[in-house]
């Protein structure tokens, strides 16, 4: 165990300042009038594309129930990425 300290010393400062320097990203004003045009934009959008690559895909197509809302989801948040907002989940 006392040869396990001297390396976790070392790089201790490095953690510290990989610590300090993390600043986490912008949360987007989601009550604002813009980013609900956009959410409602992306949302139509990402379930017509869900569906339409559900369908296409056999495995996919027979897991419709659960795999419809799972690529919703994905093609929404890539959807809004794509407008430059920063996803929190």
């Amino acid at each position: 165990m006392s040869g396990l300290i001297p390396p976790l010393l070392r790089i201790s400062p490095l953690l510290v300042l990989a610590a300090c320097a993390y600043a986490p990203p912008n949360q987007a004003a989601t009550a604002s009038p813009a980013y609900q045009s956009d959410l409602a934009a992306c949302e139509s959008s990402g379930d017509t594309e869900a569906h339409r690559i559900v369908m296409s895909k056999g495995g996919l197509f027979l897991t419709y129930p659960i795999s419809i809302f799972v690529e919703q989801h994905r093609q929404i948040r890539k959807c809004m990425h794509g407008k430059g907002y920063v996803a929190s989940l």
